[in-house]
């Protein structure tokens, strides 16, 4: 296990990680910020047609 300080995380910290785990992590943040953004511009749509009634 690796000990838990206060410094920044740097790339090459990473490397003790299995590859599947980066890739899942960066996946899902990915599609979380997709969905995010869908949303967003779902959202502002409606309420440009919803403001002009």
């Amino acid at each position: 296990m690796r000990k838990v300080t206060g410094r920044r995380v740097r790339w090459s910290d990473l490397r003790g990680y299995p590859r599947r785990v980066l890739h899942i992590v960066f996946t899902s943040l990915m599609v979380v910020v997709a969905v995010a953004t869908v949303w967003f511009a779902g959202y502002v749509v409606y309420r440009l047609y919803s403001d002009q009634r």
